[in-house]
Formats: structure tokens, sequence, C-alpha cells
């Protein structure tokens, strides 16, 4: 037989086995994914479950009734509520114009900023 027929031949037989190395590499890429899928949402619900639990523990402690309880403990006694000179507003209208003119918007509210001051400046 021709030599170059056995070149073409075993060209065309590695030319088929690297396209089978390919599509066996790319499906264990695919069966590895598929096998992790469920740990991931595993560990999503897990997730989850612990902003669902931070959450309510954030909640419990901002209720009215812990802050009043912790308003009694000794530990915050030096604090105390601000009287009235001691409340500072700030009306940042002004500010909200210029720039609603600036992006061609209105905006509905009036912005205020309320900031207790811990003594007279």
């Amino acid at each position: 037989m021709n030599k170059g027929l056995f070149i073409r031949i075993f060209l065309c037989i590695g030319f088929f086995g690297f396209c089978i190395y390919t599509y066996i590499d790319m499906q264990n890429e695919i069966t590895e994914l598929r096998i992790r899928i469920p740990q991931l949402t595993k560990e999503v619900r897990r997730i989850e479950e612990g902003n669902t639990r931070l959450l309510f523990e954030i909640e419990a402690f901002e209720s009215p009734e812990n802050l009043m309880r912790l308003a009694g403990l000794s530990e915050y006694a030096h604090l105390k509520f601000p009287t009235g000179p001691q409340v500072l507003t700030l009306n940042v209208e002004r500010a909200s114009k210029s720039l609603s003119e600036k992006r061609g918007d209105r905006m509905r509210t009036k912005p205020s900023i309320t900031f207790a001051s811990g003594g007279n400046p």
C-alpha cells in the first residue's frame, strides 16, 4: 500500500481520538458541576437560615421592650435624652434643589436631617 494512505488513516484516527477525548472531558466537567449543585443548594439554604436567624436577633434587640430594659441597666445610666436646645435640625432643601435642577427632576419631599448634640458649642 501507499505510505500516504497510512499517514492519512493515522491522522484521521488521531483526530477522532482527540474529538472523543474533548467530548469525554466536557462530560466530566458537566458531571462535576451536577455533583456540586446539591452541595451549593444546601449551603445557600444554610446561609439563608442564618440570615433569617440574624434578622430575628436584630428585631429582638431593636424591640422597644429590649431597648427600655437596656436603658435601665447601669452601663447606660450616663445616657440621657437630648433636650430641646441640644437637638439640631439641618434643612437640606437648598442643596436638594440644586441637585434636582442638575438632574432635571423634582423631589417630592423636603429632606431634613436631625442631630442631637452632646453639649453647648
